[in-house]
């Protein structure tokens, strides 16, 4: 059984992780390469750009390891398109204690033991200001799934992008942009998008895998999600092993907030849950 501390240590670099790939991964894209037909062909035709789903729910298994500390816990991720991204986290298997919620808006941090949360809209939080990062970009991450950054649709999106092929995998690289760069690797054989790396002009990168996939409506979504975040004073990697994976349908509502609860800032939120 994890002691209280641990479990609130937990909750902390959960929301941190979640906040620093959205941060970070939401300006993924797949580019088209001229000189590359089939390379584009493949891209095109991949799960990541053909895969419609309104709805991904499944258990999920958290780990978190940061500067040599590691924590894990069970919980749940929902995602509903267009809806909202919601990812619970339960003690004991049985109680929801926390929930980080990404929502059209805003994004949400639910701290159940201490009875506090945030409600930040995306509007005030400067980073994804700076980068044009939204609930659509975010949304896609969860959900295995590339699209264009400037909004145009497939495959004329991928005109411009830089395409090279090694071994087994072929690599997408987009254009520098507000000072990033983004990187997307394919698996030739089966065309599933198995890891995008998000690299900042200051040298910190974000990266971010998928392993394990099994047929979710006959089309390919991964098992395992790692994000890690290096060179961002510290090192984080977080897990998400998920299982009894579903695309059924399910109406998405946010987390309701008791009239017990105080809201805060969201930084001193994340305070409260590493000091609590």
């Amino acid at each position: 059984m994890r002691r209280k501390g641990e479990n609130d240590i937990y909750a902390f670099l959960l929301c941190v992780a979640f906040v620093l790939v959205g941060c970070s991964s939401g300006k993924q894209a797949a580019h088209r390469s001229v000189a590359d037909i089939q390379s584009s062909r493949l891209i095109a035709g991949s799960p990541s750009v053909t895969a419609v789903r309104d709805c991904i729910s499944a258990n999920a298994r958290l780990s978190v390891d940061a500067d040599g500390k590691s924590l894990s816990a069970s919980g749940s991720l929902r995602i509903k398109n267009g809806e909202g991204v919601q990812i619970g986290i339960t003690a004991l298997g049985l109680m929801e204690v926390g929930c980080l919620e990404f929502l059209p808006a805003s994004v949400r941090v639910i701290n159940k033991i201490g009875k506090e949360y945030a409600d930040v809209p995306y509007a005030d939080i400067s980073f994804l200001q700076r980068t044009g990062i939204d609930y659509a970009l975010l949304e896609s991450v969860f959900m295995n799934r590339i699209f264009s950054p400037d909004g145009r649709p497939f495959p004329e999106a991928l005109d411009g992008m830089h395409m090279s092929a090694a071994g087994d995998t072929l690599t997408v690289t987009t254009k520098e942009h507000k000072g990033l760069v983004y990187k997307f690797v394919y698996e030739k054989s089966t065309a599933n998008l198995i890891r995008s790396e998000g690299k900042y002009r200051n040298g910190a990168r974000v990266v971010c895998s998928y392993e394990g996939f099994e047929e979710l409506d006959a089309v390919p979504f991964p098992r395992v999600i790692s994000l890690s975040f290096e060179g961002t004073g510290k090192n984080v990697t977080l897990k998400m092993k998920l299982s009894n994976l579903s695309s059924g349908t399910f109406g998405f509502s946010p987390r309701k907030i008791s009239s017990g609860y105080k809201k805060i800032e969201g930084l001193d939120l994340l305070k409260s849950l590493n000091g609590l």
